[in-house]
C-alpha cells in the first residue's frame, strides 16, 4: 500500500486494489507450479534415460576397471544437470509467486482494519475526518 485511506471509498479502493492484484498473483502461482512440475517431469525423464542409456557406465570391475554406484550416481548427475538447474529455477519461481501472494493477502488485511476504522470515525464523527 502506498498511503493509508483517509475516507470509507478510498479505503474500498484500496481493497480493491489489492483484490485485483491477488487474482493476478493467483493466475502468475498456477502458471508457476505448472512449469514447475513440467520441469521436474523433464528432469526426472532425463535422468531416466541417461541411467539407461548405453553411455551409462555400469557398477562393477568390467576389464578391470571398477565403478562404484557413487562414479555411476556422479555420471548421470553430469548428464542432466541443465535439467535439474531448470527445475530448481522453476521451483524458486513457484516459491516467490506463493509468497507474493501471501504478501499481498497480509496487506488486504491490514487494509480492511484500516478500513474498519476509517469507517469508525467517520459514523462516530458524522462524516467528518
Amino acid at each position: 500500500m502506498t498511503r493509508e485511506p483517509e475516507t470509507p471509498p478510498s479505503a474500498e479502493a484500496v481493497l480493491q486494489s489489492l483484490s485485483d492484484q491477488m487474482e493476478t498473483a493467483v493466475a502468475g502461482l498456477r502458471e508457476a507450479r505448472n512449469e514447475e512440475v513440467a520441469r521436474q517431469h523433464e528432469y526426472e525423464a532425463a535422468r531416466r534415460r541417461a541411467q539407461f542409456s548405453g553411455e551409462c557406465p555400469p557398477v562393477g570391475v568390467f576389464g578391470g576397471v571398477r565403478t562404484t554406484v557413487a562414479m555411476q550416481t556422479a555420471w548421470i548427475d553430469g548428464q542432466v544437470a541443465e535439467e535439474k538447474l531448470l527445475w530448481q529455477i522453476a521451483r524458486a519461481t513457484r516459491q516467490a509467486a506463493a509468497t507474493h501472494l501471501k504478501m499481498l493477502r497480509d496487506q488486504a488485511s491490514v487494509a480492511q482494519s484500516i478500513g474498519a476504522s476509517v469507517r469508525e470515525t467517520y459514523r462516530m464523527t458524522g462524516g467528518r475526518p
